[in-house]
This record gives structure tokens, C-alpha cells and sequence, in this order.
């Protein structure tokens, strides 16, 4: 019976301070913000989508997603903070509240250098500005701080700077960051091209072995349209998130792997599948290969497919790993990149 009464006061004290903050969320609250924050740690598996800064900003839009994914079984959301060009944080306070109050993990995502780094040496204020804006995001309560664009130009620009050099700019400015938004315990990642786990010698600057000691999440973006190298990796979304994230979780100790998978249908049609086949094959490569979760991406907000689709995965009993041929190594070596 003790063990019973302990249970009830904590569900009931929990439920007071949701209430509490459903409430009282709108006002300048420090206390309910951070108690709110206390009881949403990063989930165990993510599920999340993307949203874009004026889906973030527009409370009537974000509150049309947020119902949406957590009826489709969503429990993360990364929204867009700033515009490429500035560093205002377009986000209101009141916007992250809500997310938070709904049970669902935000996380911020900082575009570092459009199209890639293309002018060296970096400003310091550049890398100033960026850096305080991720830090008005952790005030507002963001949880997580996910860094895209992090890398050197893909087009040959600046070809005078040595590999090496160009790994220790990228791991060096993430290692900067972790070390200036500890203060806010939250999570620092970054999003990394699909090829990264596949290949080494880069000439964007990132490498997984690097990246793994300076951050908490990489975030590796395996959209199979855009493998245009490979027919193989293009046609089968299954085999090219399986292998991508199996690449890169092989290739982290320290960094959990959570990945991007493809959610609009440009070249879905390589496939031969429908694109609710098409998903579900992703899903399913996310889970077999054993990473961290997955955010879906859809730069035009066009969910209401990804929501049903992901919905039914986990309401058919889909959400655990198998394997492909009896072996998920003999599936990985039958198809070579």
C-alpha cells in the first residue's frame, strides 16, 4: 500500500505541474518554465518532424502540427529559429511553452553558413552572433541545439585549405559550442550529409569520428533522391537508410545517431514503390539498424501523408527491429554501394 500512495503522489504532483504550466506558461514564470523543462529529457527513441521558422512562430500553425504529431505518435519537433541571413531568434517564448506543455522535445536548428563555408578565415563575429542566438534559444526552452550547414562549400571553393584544417574549423567551432551552452544542459548535434557515414577524406570538412567527440547527436541526412551517385542507393529506400545509419552508428562511441529520412516524393518513382511504401521502408531501416530515432523532412510542411503513415507503422506492431534475409550482414554485403 506505501509503495501504491508514493506511486499516486507522483503521477498527481506531475500532473499539477502540467496543469500548472498549461496555465501559467504564458507569463513570466521562470519556475513553472524550468519544472516543465525538468520533466521533458530527451526522448529514447526520437520521432520527430521539421518545421520551419514561420510554422514556429505562427502559434495557430505550430498548434495544428503539434496536435497532429502527437496523434501520430510524435514526441519531437525541430523548428528553424532564425532566418540563414540574420541572427534574430523569430521564435516567441510563448511558442516553445506550448511545445513543452504538449509533451513534445524542441529542438532548435541554426543554420551555421549557407551553402557551406565559403569565405576563410571565418569572422569571430560570425561565429559570435551564431552562438548567442543558440543561446536565446536555450532561454526561450529549447532542449536541443541542432547545427546544419556546418561545413565547408561542396563546389570547390576555397581549395587552398588543407583536409585536415578544414576538420578542425567544422569540430572546432561544435566543440565551442558545447563548451559555451553547457550552462543550459541542453543537447548540442549536427546535421551531416547522407554520404559522411558512407565515406572518409571529405572535402566538406566532416567526418564522423571527429564530429562524435564534440557533440551529442549527428544527425546524418539519408535522403535517397539525393545519393545521385548510385542507382542502387537511389532506388531502394530501405537498403539506403539501412546502410547510412548502420555506417554511422559503426563509426560513433560517443554520439547518439538520429536520422533524416525523406519525406517528399522527388524521385520517389525510381523506387517502383508507393511513397506510403516508400516511408514505411524507412522507418523500418531506422529501427533495423539501430540508431537514436528519426525526424522527418518536408521543406514545404506537407505532413498529413508522413503523420498516417507513421501512425499505422506503430499501430501495426512495426516498430522493432528485424532483419533482411534472415541476417541484416548478409543483406548489407549482398548490395555493395
Amino acid at each position: 500500500m506505501k509503495k501504491i500512495a508514493i506511486v499516486l503522489i507522483g503521477i498527481i504532483t506531475t500532473v499539477a505541474i502540467l496543469i500548472g504550466f498549461e496555465m501559467f506558461g504564458k507569463s513570466d514564470t521562470q519556475v513553472t518554465v524550468e519544472e516543465a523543462k525538468q520533466l521533458l529529457s530527451a526522448p529514447e527513441f526520437y520521432k520527430g518532424i521539421y518545421l520551419n521558422s514561420q510554422s514556429g512562430r505562427d502559434i495557430n500553425l505550430l498548434k495544428n502540427f503539434i496536435t497532429k504529431a502527437k496523434d501520430a505518435g510524435f514526441n519531437t519537433v525541430v523548428i528553424d529559429v532564425h532566418n540563414e541571413s540574420s541572427n534574430k531568434l523569430l521564435i516567441p517564448k510563448d511558442n516553445i511553452e506550448y511545445v513543452i506543455s504538449q509533451g513534445i522535445y524542441p529542438i532548435a536548428r541554426i543554420v551555421m553558413f549557407p551553402d557551406g563555408l565559403k569565405a576563410y578565415p571565418i569572422p569571430e563575429e560570425l561565429i559570435a552572433k551564431r552562438l548567442d542566438l543558440a543561446k536565446k534559444a536555450c532561454e526561450i526552452g529549447f532542449r536541443e541545439i541542432q547545427f546544419d550547414y556546418i561545413r565547408f562549400n561542396d563546389y570547390g571553393i576555397l581549395k587552398h585549405i588543407p583536409l585536415e584544417q578544414r576538420y578542425k574549423t567544422v569540430e572546432g567551432f561544435l566543440a565551442r559550442a558545447k563548451t559555451e551552452l553547457q550552462q543550459y544542459n541542453v543537447k548540442v548535434a549536427c546535421d551531416v550529409f547522407g554520404r559522411i557515414p558512407l565515406n572518409i577524406n571529405d572535402t566538406i570538412g566532416q567526418r564522423m569520428e571527429g564530429l562524435d567527440q564534440v557533440v551529442d547527436v549527428i544527425c546524418p541526412m539519408a535522403y535517397p533522391s539525393h545519393y545521385t551517385w548510385s542507382k542502387k542507393l537511389m532506388s531502394d529506400p530501405y537498403y539506403t537508410v539501412f546502410i547510412t545509419a548502420k555506417r554511422a552508428k559503426e563509426r560513433t562511441k560517443n554520439a547518439q545517431v538520429v536520422m533524416y529520412v525523406q519525406a517528399f516524393k522527388i524521385k520517389v518513382a525510381m523506387s517502383g514503390l508507393s511513397f506510403q511504401e516508400y516511408m514505411e521502408k524507412q522507418i523500418q531501416a531506422v529501427h533495423d539498424a539501430g540508431v537514436r530515432g528519426f525526424i522527418w523532412w518536408n521543406a514545404a510542411q506537407q505532413y498529413e501523408e508522413p503523420f498516417a503513415v507513421t501512425k499505422a507503422f506503430y499501430s501495426n506492431g512495426k516498430g522493432h527491429t528485424i532483419s533482411r534475409n534472415q541476417d541484416t550482414k548478409q543483406y548489407t554485403n549482398k548490395h555493395a554501394i
